[in-house]
């Protein structure tokens, strides 16, 4: 029995996928007939999309991991500070059911550099996950702050850092968006102000204000992830296809319409505030 727990700061993601709880209630057993059976496959579908969506995640991070610089284009006597300058923590990845949970580990003994990699990292791929996921018709809605936690039984993350994040998530985004703690934004001003005495501070420091940038306010006064803002298309080097962006607004405006129509003032509602941002970021992406 695990008796030993090291606390530290984590940023912790918490990640759901919506519309799901529904579809789940709907099986209330094992088809009995071929009606039955029919809506019993169209239900499941919907986790192979789960899966899909999960799957991104993890071969994202597991392509970071195993990413190597190509140290030909470094001068030998700058190789080994630049991989130091390239390195980030072990980032928890795990799955709740319909949800999901990315942790990465802040404590750091390079003056903040691998964390704020770490941070980084996990702010693209979060963009790039909810992107896909709105192109694909599984919308995805998370919390993302920072706060102390632990690891219990392998990966997973308890304490008040998965609270944090869990409740903006389920209490405060509302609509498919990426909602941004005030500890989060407190930790990257830290990091920002501080005194550095390495050229690793300089670069933790350079990549805490390029993820600031990603964070933006909106117009509840909240603030999120600029999953269609330039700094995010300016780092995955236009290595996703604007016609996945395309997609996902097509699916943004049909579930917007779906709703008026259907008078679900609540949904329609929260579709018409995400509606509204891809309107406002589209041209960035060269969507008319």
């Amino acid at each position: 029995m695990q008796d030993n727990f090291l606390f530290q700061h984590y940023l912790v993601i918490f990640v759901d996928h919506l519309g799901q709880r529904e579809n789940l209630r709907k099986m209330t057993g094992l088809p009995t007939n071929e009606t039955e059976k029919q809506q019993f496959i169209e239900i499941t579908k919907s986790i192979l999309q789960i899966i899909h969506i999960r799957d991104a995640f993890k071969n994202y991070f597991e392509a970071d991991d195993s990413y190597m610089p190509n140290l030909t284009l470094v001068r030998p006597e700058l190789r080994d500070a630049f991989l130091a300058s390239q390195k980030m923590p072990a980032l928890n990845f795990y799955g709740i059911s319909d949800a999901m949970v990315i942790a990465v580990p802040l404590m750091s003994d390079d003056e903040n550099c691998a964390a704020v990699n770490g941070i980084y990292h996990a702010f693209i791929a979060t963009c790039g996950i909810g992107l896909l996921s709105l192109s694909v018709r599984v919308p995805l809605r998370a919390g993302l702050d920072v706060g102390v936690a632990t690891q219990i039984d392998g990966k997973e993350i308890y304490g008040p850092a998965l609270e944090r994040a869990y409740y903006l998530e389920s209490k405060l985004a509302e609509y498919p968006r990426f909602l941004v703690g005030k500890e989060l934004i407190n930790y990257l001003l830290w990091v920002e102000n501080r005194e550095f005495k390495t050229p690793l501070g300089e670069i933790a420091k350079e990549n805490a204000i390029y993820c600031k940038g990603m964070i933006i306010q909106d117009t509840d006064g909240k603030y999120m992830l600029d999953f269609l803002g330039a700094k995010f298309k300016h780092a995955i080097e236009n290595t996703i296809e604007p016609n996945l962006v395309a997609s996902a607004f097509d699916f943004v405006i049909e579930q917007y319409k779906k709703y008026s129509k259907d008078e679900n003032d609540k949904l329609a509602a929260r579709y018409y505030r995400l509606l509204r941002y891809f309107q406002y970021r589209k041209s960035i992406w060269g969507i008319n």
